[in-house]
């Protein structure tokens, strides 16, 4: 079968298309998937560039995010059946509860390979059914933004009707952020560079939208839209870049969920400690959060933005296109 792998992390140019074994016989409590769809995140990038570590002596299949068809099942295995349509979770073993009692919080695509293959095995726990009106294609996005921008919504504390949310940008998160903030009626403002991206935003649900390049103090704007009380809760997707902005636009008693970094590991935690807010690292989420999160997404019949769709054979040109940040929303790769 075709794997896309990478045997150093050097980078995109690093990527090869290589010939190998299909999996094996399958055991108890395997599943063998035939994966029909990926999604690329910003972290395939960082594994790229080497900055979460290097690979073993056989390289690294890439990506995280995938979608197929169940294919062959154990005797034994009761989760799913031949033909049905499911997604594999971002942490194998996160089952449910927090995530400090994973005693293996690896992830798929680094440093466990990754789903950009033809062929899967993996155990029955490590699987969520699709909702029937999704296609792989949308089904590949949920696994790693989809989960992670619903845990940060509501994975550690309720979201109510009329409570405000601030997310940043236009990616797979924070598109998914205001599609679900809005399920459970929330005021949502968003921030992006360019005037376009804002009307985009706004066509999604977004009730208010600030154009952080005309606006560099962001923080500020946010406070007045909400007569200077602050958001309620604030996803930050930019870390060392923006962390003490976005913890300046929350409300005492609000919450910081800190989602990514995309600028690095914020250094300085002063803001943390004079904000009196709740900050919380998220960490994707749960097999139990994915379920939760497709329960409401088939009962809403809720659509994944996808803004590109890429072949198999095209994924470095599907990741230069996310590297240039011009995306709104997710990056398939059809199978």
């Amino acid at each position: 079968m075709k794997s896309f792998i990478t045997p150093d992390n050097e980078g995109i140019e690093s990527l090869r298309i290589v010939e190998c074994a299909e999996p094996g016989d399958i055991t108890a409590g395997q599943v063998r998937v035939a994966i029909k769809a990926a999604s690329i995140n910003y972290r395939d990038l960082l594994v790229l560039s080497g900055a979460l570590g290097k690979p073993g002596p056989d390289g690294l299949i890439m990506c995280s995010d995938g979608a197929g068809e169940v294919v062959e099942v154990a005797p034994d295995v009761e989760r799913v059946k031949v033909g049905d349509r499911v997604a594999m979770t971002f942490i194998p073993d996160w089952v449910a509860g927090p995530f400090r009692t994973v005693k293996k919080p690896y992830s798929l695509g680094f440093p466990l390979q990754g789903v950009m293959r033809e062929q899967m095995v993996v155990h029955e726990s490590e699987l969520v059914k699709l909702p029937a009106h999704l296609s792989y294609e949308a089904g590949a996005c949920l696994p790693c933004a989809g989960v992670t921008a619903w845990r940060a919504l509501c994975g550690d504390a309720p979201l109510y009707p009329g409570m405000s949310v601030l997310l940043q940008g236009g990616g797979g998160v924070s598109v998914f952020g205001v599609q679900f903030a809005k399920l459970f009626g929330a005021r949502v403002f968003v921030t992006s560079s360019s005037q376009e991206r804002c009307d985009k935003l706004r066509q999604l649900g977004a009730d208010e939208t600030i154009n952080y390049c005309s606006r560099e103090d962001w923080d500020k704007a946010a406070r007045e839209l909400t007569d200077g009380e602050g958001v309620d809760l604030a996803i930050d997707l930019g870390g060392a870049g923006t962390i003490d902005r976005t913890v300046q636009s929350v409300k005492k008693g609000g919450r910081v969920a800190l989602v990514g970094l995309l600028s690095g590991w914020p250094q300085s935690i002063n803001s943390l400690f004079a904000s009196r807010s709740d900050v919380t690292p998220v960490t994707v989420g749960s097999r139990d959060d994915f379920e939760l999160m497709n329960r409401a997404i088939d009962f809403h019949k809720l659509e994944p933005v996808i803004d590109r769709q890429y072949g198999f054979e095209e994924l470095p040109d599907a990741l230069r296109y996310l590297e240039s940040g011009k995306q709104f929303g997710k990056i398939v790769v059809s199978f």
